[in-house]
């Protein structure tokens, strides 16, 4: 080595220890938080999987409900027929009826 290199080489080190005296712990650190990092990274994963987890059980909870309400649904449509059809029923019966009383007061008023 020539003495040139020797002394690039000291003042490089000198110029190393003034500037960045705690490299090595700074490499350390450093080492440390890509630790924490990767570990928060494989928390979110795992939080992540159970999100997804979870809205797919919420996911099938609404398909079944919504079977219910339809279920439900079709069957309030059934009655409100069936009522309906009972309440037409009930209103021609009554204007029958109301047909007779007039048909038969207006024949006692005749006789």
């Amino acid at each position: 080595m020539s003495a040139e290199s020797i002394k690039e080489n000291a003042v490089r080190k000198v110029i190393q220890e003034l500037i960045i005296p705690d490299l090595s712990e700074i490499k350390t650190e450093q080492k440390v938080i890509k630790e924490r990092i990767k570990s928060l990274d494989e928390k979110i994963d795992s939080f992540k999987n159970e999100l997804k987890s979870d809205i797919a059980r919420l996911d099938e909870r609404i398909d079944s409900l919504d079977g219910k309400i339809d279920s439900l649904d079709d069957k309030i449509d059934t009655k409100i027929t069936a009522l309906s059809e009972k309440v037409d029923y009930m209103n021609k019966t009554n204007e029958r009826l109301f047909d007779i009383i007039i048909h038969s007061s207006e024949t006692k008023k005749i006789a």
